[in-house]
């Protein structure tokens, strides 16, 4: 083959391929080099093959280098991502070939160019694409409908018309690309107040719950208070009487009654800075106390943020608690132990596991969307689990039976691009 065609099959290695593992965070293996640079080959001969219906070998481009990255990472943005690529390169083609048009550059220069404009083009679009990873899933449909949508303009446009190469035609698509991009901004401006509202609302929400555990504990307080004197006089007849072994009896029991499960709890999330994590925790241990669920905490560390957006990490912990309570209460001995470690600067661990009956022949069932163990079909919400971390490369869960426990191990690593200082 010409040298031509190896330069063009590099070149659109380089665009297609190294973009997504880019976008997605892939780090490449020599295998994932093999595979995709052997697949880039036959997506290249394609192009020369289909030249008079080149929309075929960009549908094929599209569909294998998102299903080879949707297969790598479960990921059904992959297939976003490998369309939008396709349309960022046509204005960025059609820019350099102005230039190259206009002042007669070189084949390497046009090249190069090309390369510089999608370099530039590919960073804003993933500084937007940060954004839309946040949104709910109807919107993400929303946009992926539009892309499809600008996909078909651009190509008739292009491949279609049979319009020459004009400063005209570049406007026109360069007008239309930004259209494009405002409208998909003022999209996600909108969803992301909406969110923000609803984040309000949930911290809202966490601070009375967390008011009404301080209000809880004050009136335990002064009941304690209030029984002092009389508990007092108890073991000073004990102690006239020289009843030793009453004395002990009564001040073990006197010590169980008095000991509040909402002073411990609240004791035990003193570390907790996150006033929405405080406040969930505080309601969620209390309901576990008056179930008779025991439960532990450990956080012996300060814990200001999480590498996650605080709505998703208290819709996440409330689902793994409230399965935990619900799956524990059938077990002989109850018990629900929640631990948040930060491993260093930029890894948090998070793990939640509770005693249970339950036998587990294939543990990633639980996370089906339809699964459940309820007689009124109400699932455990697993499956909505899955669909908020798939939002978040930048976390692991790991679940898992161990001689009697369910555990539920989450791994959150900082991820600049995924988390922020003040979540």
């Amino acid at each position: 083959m010409s040298l031509f065609f190896w330069a063009f099959s590099l070149l659109n290695y380089l665009i297609v391929f190294g973009s997504l593992f880019y976008l997605l965070h892939v780090r490449p293996t020599f295998k994932m080099l093999a595979i995709t640079l052997l697949a880039n080959t036959m997506l290249a001969m394609s192009v020369f093959y289909f030249t008079p219906a080149q929309w075929i070998a960009l549908v094929l481009s599209t569909l294998f280098s998102g299903g080879f990255f949707y297969c790598l990472t479960k990921q059904g943005i992959a297939f976003f991502h490998s369309l939008i690529i396709v349309l960022l390169v046509i204005p960025v083609e059609y820019a350099s070939l102005l230039l190259v048009d206009a002042f007669q550059l070189s084949t390497i220069t046009h090249a190069l160019l090309i390369l510089i404009f999608f370099v530039i083009t590919l960073y804003m679009y993933k500084k937007l694409i940060h954004k839309i990873a946040v949104v709910p899933l109807k919107i993400q449909l929303l946009l992926i409908t539009m892309a499809i949508i600008t996909f078909i303009i651009f190509y008739v446009t292009v491949f279609v018309g049979n319009i020459t190469l004009s400063l005209f035609q570049f406007s026109l698509l360069l007008c239309y690309s930004i259209f494009l991009f405002m409208t998909i901004n003022i999209v996600l401006k909108v969803v992301v107040k909406e969110m923000g509202l609803t984040q309000k609302e949930l911290a809202q929400q966490s601070f009375y719950e967390y008011t009404l555990q301080l209000e809880q504990m004050n009136r335990e307080i002064r009941q304690v208070q209030h029984d002092y004197s009389n508990i007092l006089l108890a073991i000073r007849g004990y102690i006239e009487k020289e009843d030793v072994e009453g004395l002990r009896n009564y001040f073990e029991k006197v010590t169980t009654t008095t000991q509040s499960p909402a002073i411990h709890s609240l004791q035990q999330l003193e570390n907790i800075q996150l006033l929405e994590l405080k406040g969930l925790l505080s309601a969620k241990i209390f309901k576990a106390h008056h179930l008779s669920i025991a439960v532990n905490i450990e956080i012996p560390n300060t814990i200001e943020h999480l590498f996650i957006e605080s709505i998703d990490l208290v819709r996440l912990i409330g689902i793994f608690f409230d399965n935990a309570m619900e799956a524990t209460i059938q077990h002989a001995t109850p018990k629900i132990e929640l631990a948040i470690l930060t491993i260093s600067e930029n890894e948090q661990l998070l793990i939640i596991r509770n005693t249970t009956n339950r036998n587990y022949s294939d543990i990633t069932e639980i996370f089906k969307e339809n699964y459940s163990t309820k007689s009124n079909n109400q699932g455990l919400g697993l499956y909505n689990v899955q669909q908020i971390l798939r939002h978040y490369p930048n976390i692991t869960l790991n679940t898992y039976v161990e001689d009697g426990w369910f555990v539920q191990e989450m791994m959150i690593e900082r991820e600049e691009e995924n988390a922020r200082r003040d979540m």
